[in-house]
């Protein structure tokens, strides 16, 4: 991976990829979801795997299908760090809090996961999208998203 600069941007615009799919997601709103994906995108999860679009519809679907009514969950990403991997594509860390609220008047939250996000993100027809998405329970954090902060 090079440590090439990001422009801000494209960091700007990879940000809002990543809060349009937690609101998404959020919202219970696959058909906004799965346009933030490429083509021919891979999603790899502790809970299942899709490749391309319509899988992975499916698989958002099928998740959302299995939310209670009387819960909101929230996904929030934080602390991301961006590494080039070519003119077009762009390797994204973050990390996750999954958390559930009851919606019932004074009810309780948690925190059913944490995470960490390995996103490969393209710029086609300028947009940026979802090329892989992969979220892991365990992930080793002392790799080349330093690199960059190395020099």
């Amino acid at each position: 991976m090079t440590p090439a600069r990001i422009d801000m941007d494209d960091r700007i615009a990879i940000t809002d990829l990543l809060a349009a799919y937690c609101h998404a997601m959020d919202a219970s709103r696959a058909d906004l979801a799965i346009r933030l994906f490429a083509d021919d995108a891979i999603l790899e999860t502790p809970v299942g795997n899709a490749t391309g679009r319509a899988a992975i519809l499916a698989w958002i679907e099928g998740r959302l299908a299995l939310r209670s009514s009387v819960h909101q969950v929230g996904h929030y990403l934080l602390n991301p760090l961006f590494a080039r991997t070519s003119e077009t594509r762009i390797r994204v860390r973050s990390m996750l809090l999954y958390t559930r609220q009851s919606l019932e008047e004074n009810g309780r939250s948690e925190l059913l996961s944490t995470g960490i996000y390995e996103d490969e993100v393209e710029r086609s027809a300028g947009r940026w999208r979802f090329v892989r998405r992969c979220w892991q329970l365990k992930t080793p954090l002392d790799d080349v998203y330093f690199e960059a902060f190395s020099m």
